[in-house]
């Protein structure tokens, strides 16, 4: 189930929607159109946004706690993804090969340019249910983060 706004193209998409599914489920409209009139979705937004908060929340505190202090995080106001910085020339590749031989995987910022400008910085996605797993995972990756560090100082 999903829904377009189509304008002018509303013809030719239902045209094309008819064609690779001859019908939509009306049982499944029905119970989606009852459930969005009596507000149902909103509700289930409204509880998704104080989650994913309390989340945010979380990863922060651990952020804090075993991340140098160094760190810098920014924090959005919306959205599950952190994306935190230290000062070049550490290496956030680096960092991702390590994390990932200890089954952690984060997004190192050079995924997302073409240049080397985010070498240094990383993508954490925090839209995990918090559990001592996650914790651990946290505690791990600050320690590798601090290896790092000391690692260049040398």
């Amino acid at each position: 189930m999903g829904w377009v706004a189509a304008g002018q193209h509303a013809t030719k998409i239902q045209h094309l929607q008819m064609m690779s599914t001859v019908s939509a489920s009306v049982p499944t409209q029905l119970a989606i159109a009852e459930y969005l009139s009596l507000g149902g979705y909103d509700n289930h937004l409204r509880k998704l946004r104080l989650t994913m908060e309390q989340r945010q929340h979380q990863m922060l505190s651990a952020i804090a706690k075993y991340m140098p202090q160094s760190v810098k995080v920014n924090t959005p106001k919306g959205g599950y993804f952190l994306w935190l910085e230290f000062e070049p020339p550490f290496n956030a590749i680096r960092l991702y090969q390590l994390a990932l031989k200890e089954g952690i995987s984060i997004a190192p910022g050079s995924m997302f340019s073409t240049s080397d400008q985010f070498n240094h910085a990383f993508r954490l996605n925090a839209s995990f249910t918090w559990s001592e797993r996650v914790e651990e995972a946290m505690k791990t990756l600050g320690r590798l983060c601090h290896f790092l560090i000391n690692e260049r100082r040398d």
